[in-house]
């Protein structure tokens, strides 16, 4: 990252945070950067303006989530958000700028598609990063955050985006006469999550390093279908032939002539009479068999 970058980020954060959080956490003033930009726009304020400004909050409330940045990445969102999970970045941030205050994340989510019912996996997992994020703040950074809260409680009316997305736990069916509420499996995520208060040193939470044993197959798999144009003929039955490549692992390293699916019947073009089989040099023996479909 150049200095023009970090000149550029640090300008971006003045103006989004900055533009209330440094007249009352720093000087009373606002950030010599919106000074130099905007000077004809924004008011002088006398010493005692400044002093009275000054300290003026319990603590810094924080809302982050899908619209806090507004770069143009994405066509399809108004503020053409990233989809980062740099929240533990921004709180080191706010501390190192603002004299380490204490922190209330008071809003903090994602958003998942309007068509979204109760399986919300993708909101489930960035709320578990921002949490995340939030506890390595905390306990490596020595960020001062003492409470969390997530946006939101219900299904609601996006603004800009409406009813085409959702950011709620529970799942609102807004065509129903009594816009019926269901728990989404957010919900469940959540309340473990606060019941153990964060996220205890169990076997299934603790990073994992090392290697797998030796001899431990690696491989990837594709399909290949090819459709014929030919017009089948009327009560002729299709006889599909499916060849499984089932994959083990030798001593040596062979040479293999590999085709993937075929299919064969009337109607079908025979896929392998028409493409020249290619070889691959791998580390793996493959045996296929041939099952007939019904």
């Amino acid at each position: 990252m150049t200095d023009k970058n970090i000149k550029e980020c640090q300008k971006s954060l003045d103006f989004v945070l900055g533009w209330f959080a440094k007249p009352i956490f720093i000087d009373g003033d606002y950030p010599e950067s919106m000074r130099s930009n905007l000077s004809s726009l924004l008011p002088e304020f006398s010493e005692d303006e400044k002093k009275y400004i000054k300290g003026t909050a319990d603590f810094f409330a924080l809302s982050f989530g899908a619209t806090l940045s507004f770069q143009l990445l994405d066509s399809h969102m108004k503020f053409q958000q990233l989809e980062s999970i740099s929240l533990r970045q921004l709180l080191y941030w706010i501390s190192c700028e603002y004299n380490n205050p204490p922190v209330f994340i008071v809003e903090n989510s994602w958003f998942v598609s309007g068509s979204t019912k109760r399986d919300d996996a993708k909101y489930i997992y960035y709320l578990k990063k921002f949490i995340m994020e939030t506890l390595k703040a905390i306990r490596y950074d020595g960020v001062n955050v003492f409470g969390y809260t997530v946006w939101s409680l219900l299904d609601g009316f996006e603004w800009h985006r409406g009813y085409s997305i959702r950011r709620g736990l529970f799942y609102v069916d807004f065509q129903s006469h009594d816009k019926k509420l269901m728990p989404k499996s957010s919900v469940l995520f959540y309340q473990k999550l606060i019941e153990k208060n964060g996220f205890p040193p169990l076997p299934e939470n603790l990073p994992i390093e090392g290697v797998f044993p030796c001899g431990f197959a690696w491989g990837i798999v594709d399909n290949y279908i090819q459709v014929s144009l030919m017009v089948k003929p009327l009560g002729s039955p299709a006889k599909p032939v499916v060849k499984i490549i089932l994959i083990n692992w030798p001593d040596r390293v062979s040479w293999l002539t590999f085709i993937t699916t075929v299919f064969e019947g009337d109607g079908c073009k025979d896929f392998v009479a028409n493409t020249m089989p290619f070889s691959l040099h791998l580390d793996f023996l493959c045996v296929t068999k041939e099952i007939q479909l019904a």
